[in-house]
């Protein structure tokens, strides 16, 4: 059995890093296993204690949003879009949003039915 260094580990992480699969592609992966799960951009704060508070989502398009309050966060499984992770209840321009981090990194909302 070869015996691996700190160096030879973290050298191996950096390496196998290197072939993580783009957003833009996971993107179109997860569109095709639930339509009903929309990845967004999201900028976040983060305090002195690792707390992460979401500040603005960025929609598909591009177009931004303030998130002008955090109503409720907890651990929580998103059964309409499938997936679990933190989920933030936040206001946003008046309306409820519930935003999700998933534990790969990746921020998402539920798309709105639409003809329903």
């Amino acid at each position: 059995m070869k015996e691996v260094g700190v160096y030879d580990y973290h050298r191996e992480r950096e390496q196998a890093e290197d072939f993580a699969v783009p957003f833009a592609e996971h993107v179109q992966e997860t569109e095709q296993i639930s339509p009903n799960k929309a990845y967004v951009e999201v900028i976040a704060s983060f305090s002195a204690d690792g707390t992460m508070l979401p500040i603005k989502l960025i929609w598909e398009n591009g177009k931004s949003y303030e998130i002008d309050r955090i109503l409720r966060v907890d651990r929580c499984a998103s059964l309409k879009a499938g997936g679990a992770g933190i989920r933030y209840v936040c206001r946003i321009q008046g309306q409820r949003v519930e935003l999700y981090y998933e534990e790969n990194g990746f921020w998402f909302v539920q798309r709105k039915a639409v003809g329903r």
